[in-house]
């Protein structure tokens, strides 16, 4: 059974080991062997006995107090003075993710800010779908007009877009949906409550056409994981496509169950590999669906971390495929991350294209500037805007990649 929204917050599996400090000592090497010294102590003793109280005081002892008690004075004075400016002092988030791109993104992308395409009429028999693994999505991020402009651009040019790596105060979302519908779009937009464990939390975001698109209302949740068999709880919602029933052809209706494995958690003989949990998770959401609203069209997506061939138990479900199967999703071109599952004798509405923005090509940027943007591509599929009856699918049929 998949319960509705709830945020829940839970600390790490691993508990910090304590360990015992041993002090072992040998106090014998401390003695002084030797009675001939005797004499020498007398006389020391004897000196020390004579000279004031203060003279055993080192000045030493005054030099650290006096020098902090400088430095405080100095950096209040460049406060007061206006010259150190505390407003502009970022801390960071304390999150194991945040930590270590927060630095570079706070670094300015140098991207020349693009113009969106303006909203043009998009093919009325077919919708786009994708994913795309935005690395910390966060404030300073959302902040760089560079970076917000590409990725604005990049998702106006699909239907609907699942996003993982939104940083938990989910003020980046806001910044791009101001930049989306500021080109005249209309946009609509769904963000999780943070998941994860304590140290290592995101949020999920779903953003979609509303021209085109309409969320289910009462559809959104996230996957409850009271055995916390996850890192990063699921987000699920449910969508269908703008179209009125025409020539007996209905709206196409779609569950989506946003996605982002834990990269630690996906080796193939790991007990707490996560594609052996995504399966159940896969079943469970379209059982659910299907037996609330009667629909069994489930797509799961997003950064799982492994290739066709680590899918595991999720990808031993039956008639279950990657729609991207194992093109390069990593912006180095190097790896296969991200995934669009579809059950083929379900789903018949999806064309058989998909395809990858590459932000270099696109937006004549370098590699470490695409790199600022995020790690991952946008990986897109193409569906059916109408439902397609089962006797003419074409989910089993061929494929077609295309590369922006």
């Amino acid at each position: 059974m998949v319960k509705f929204l709830k945020r829940k917050r839970r600390s790490s599996k691993s508990s910090k080991a304590s360990s015992d400090h041993g002090g072992g000592a040998n106090a014998t090497s401390g003695q002084q062997a030797g009675g001939n010294s005797s004499t020498g102590d007398v006389a020391q003793q004897q000196k020390a006995a004579s000279r004031p109280s203060k003279a055993h005081i080192p000045i030493t002892r005054f030099i650290g107090p006096i020098v902090s008690v400088a430095g405080i004075v100095f950096v209040l004075g460049m406060v007061v003075t206006g010259r150190v400016d505390l407003a502009a002092i970022h801390i960071g988030s304390g999150t194991t993710t945040a930590t270590a791109s927060t630095s570079a993104a706070s670094v300015p992308s140098s991207i020349q800010p693009v113009s969106l395409p303006a909203p043009t009429s998009k093919s009325t028999e077919t919708m786009s779908l994708a994913t795309f693994s935005i690395q910390n999505f966060d404030a300073v991020k959302g902040q760089d007009p560079g970076i917000l402009s590409v990725l604005a651009s990049v998702i106006s040019r699909v239907d609907i877009v699942a996003i993982q790596g939104v940083s938990k105060d989910a003020t980046a979302i806001g910044s791009l949906m101001q930049k989306l519908n500021a080109s005249g779009g209309q946009f609509g937009s769904q963000v999780s409550p943070p998941v994860g464990r304590e140290g290592d939390m995101q949020c999920f975001a779903f953003i979609w056409d509303e021209a085109r698109i309409q969320l289910t209302a009462g559809s959104v949740f996230v996957v409850q994981d009271p055995t916390d068999r996850m890192h990063f709880e699921p987000m699920v919602a449910s969508f269908e496509t703008r179209f009125g029933a025409t020539g007996g052809r209905s709206p196409f209706r779609f569950t989506l169950i946003n996605a982002h494995a834990n990269p630690s958690d996906v080796s193939v003989n790991s007990p707490k590999n996560e594609m052996n949990v995504l399966d159940d998770v896969f079943q469970s959401v379209r059982q659910y669906g299907y037996q609330k609203t009667g629909e069994e069209d489930c797509i799961l997506l997003g950064n799982l971390g492994v290739n066709t061939a680590g899918l595991g138990e999720l990808g031993k479900i039956p008639n279950v495929v990657s729609a991207g199967g194992d093109c390069l999703t990593d912006t180095l071109q190097t790896q296969t991350l991200d995934h669009i599952l579809i059950d083929q004798t379900m789903t018949r509405e999806y064309t058989g294209r998909f395809g990858l923005v590459d932000l270099q090509r696109q937006f004549g940027i370098t590699q470490q500037q695409a790199l600022m943007v995020s790690d991952h591509l946008m990986l897109w599929a193409e569906f059916s805007v109408y439902e397609v009856p089962a006797y003419n699918g074409v989910a089993s049929g061929g494929r077609n990649v295309r590369r922006y």
